[in-house]
């Protein structure tokens, strides 16, 4: 009993530790016409510093040129050159996309970018009637994003030019990074997808997915064994409101019942 008391204040205390340690500030420069880093990685409850370098532009949350989603938004200038804002609960596994809607900054300066909340990315872009690479490997749960190289293009989920209805999005100068969010139970297999207007001239592409069958769900990095690392993902998450992997039981809520499924297969090999 003694024993267990002991070890059950030690995970409050790690657990503490972790919590206060996943909060972070993730700092992204601005100018002309650049967000440095374009792709930041960020937690749920990190804190995203958009600090003005050079110029006047604005961070408007938004999935294209022209979009605005009404989650942020701030102008960027020499009066008010910080704009801070924190990741909320509810988008770990996501993608949240933002551009500078300023003049033509996006549609001609391709200044846009994006937050990945706790997901791996995995990019391609286009030359002339193709995608680079055509084709790519991912895990379930990874973001595939498209970067427009020049022509209007789609990104069309579906094999011999006939869509699936899996995804389907321009790639142009006014949709300028589409992408897509592999869902976190995806079996393995190989997602076949095109551009409608170039697939008779061979514009087609494939996403091989290794997906988690026959392992386990609390293998959240899928590297094949319960650890520290799938401990610290879910401790991130903890206390989320979500329909993501960390959510072990399936109830929308991260929570104690989710942190003892894992530490109860902590150390299996899936």
């Amino acid at each position: 009993m003694k024993r267990f008391h002991i070890g059950l204040i030690g995970l409050v205390v790690v657990f503490g530790l972790t919590s206060v340690a996943s909060a972070a500030i993730v700092e992204v420069h601005v100018g002309d016409y650049y967000f440095t880093p374009q792709f930041a990685d960020v937690q749920i409850g990190d804190t995203v510093r958009w600090i003005r370098d050079e110029g006047n532009h604005d961070v408007t949350s938004g999935a294209y040129c022209g979009d605005e989603s009404g989650l942020f938004y701030s102008p960027l200038n020499q009066s008010n050159p910080v704009f801070e804002w924190t990741v909320p609960n509810g988008y770990d596994g996501d993608v949240i996309s933002y551009t500078c809607s300023v003049g033509n900054h996006c549609v001609a300066a391709d200044q846009f970018g994006a937050l990945l909340v706790n997901v791996e990315a995995h990019y391609l872009s286009t030359n002339g009637f193709a995608f680079e690479p055509s084709d790519i490997t991912v895990n379930a749960g990874d973001a595939v994003f498209w970067i427009h190289g020049g022509g209007s293009h789609t990104v069309t989920s579906g094999i011999g030019c006939v869509p699936d209805g899996r995804f389907d999005q321009s790639l142009d100068n006014f949709h300028p990074l589409p992408f897509y969010v592999v869902p976190s139970d995806e079996p393995s297999g190989v997602i076949d997808y095109y551009c409608i207007p170039h697939c008779g001239s061979g514009m087609i592409g494939q996403i091989e997915v290794l997906g988690s069958a026959g392992g386990c769900d609390e293998d959240l990095n899928n590297d094949g064994t319960v650890g520290v690392d799938d401990l610290l993902q879910l401790l991130a998450a903890y206390g989320s409101s979500c329909m993501c992997p960390e959510d072990l039981d399936g109830n929308g809520v991260v929570g104690v019942d989710d942190l003892l499924q894992l530490l109860a297969a902590y150390g299996l090999d899936c």
